[in-house]
């Protein structure tokens, strides 16, 4: 099972790492398409969570939710599935 700070801040990390621009301050509420603009970034960002969370994310599972909702909603769903 994975813990919801576990998830923000691996999400954190590759803000930090992949678009430094973006502060990480209010990642609640940062939308993933605010960050995340071409699907090669989206498969490094899930390979990466995958990495970080010693976990296997569906991509199609999860679909649009990937991209439209926000880094905190995001972290919950992947929680959820994580149990």
């Amino acid at each position: 099972m994975i813990e919801r700070e576990q998830v923000m801040e691996a999400i954190a990390e590759f803000i930090r790492q992949e678009s430094p621009s973006f502060s990480t301050q209010n990642l609640e509420g940062l939308k993933a398409s605010d960050v995340i603009k071409q699907s090669l970034e989206l498969v490094e960002f899930v390979l990466h969570l995958e990495e970080k969370l010693g976990i296997e994310i569906n991509i199609n599972a999860l679909g649009e939710k990937l991209i439209n909702k926000s880094f905190g909603g995001l972290a919950d769903e992947l929680v959820r599935m994580g149990r």
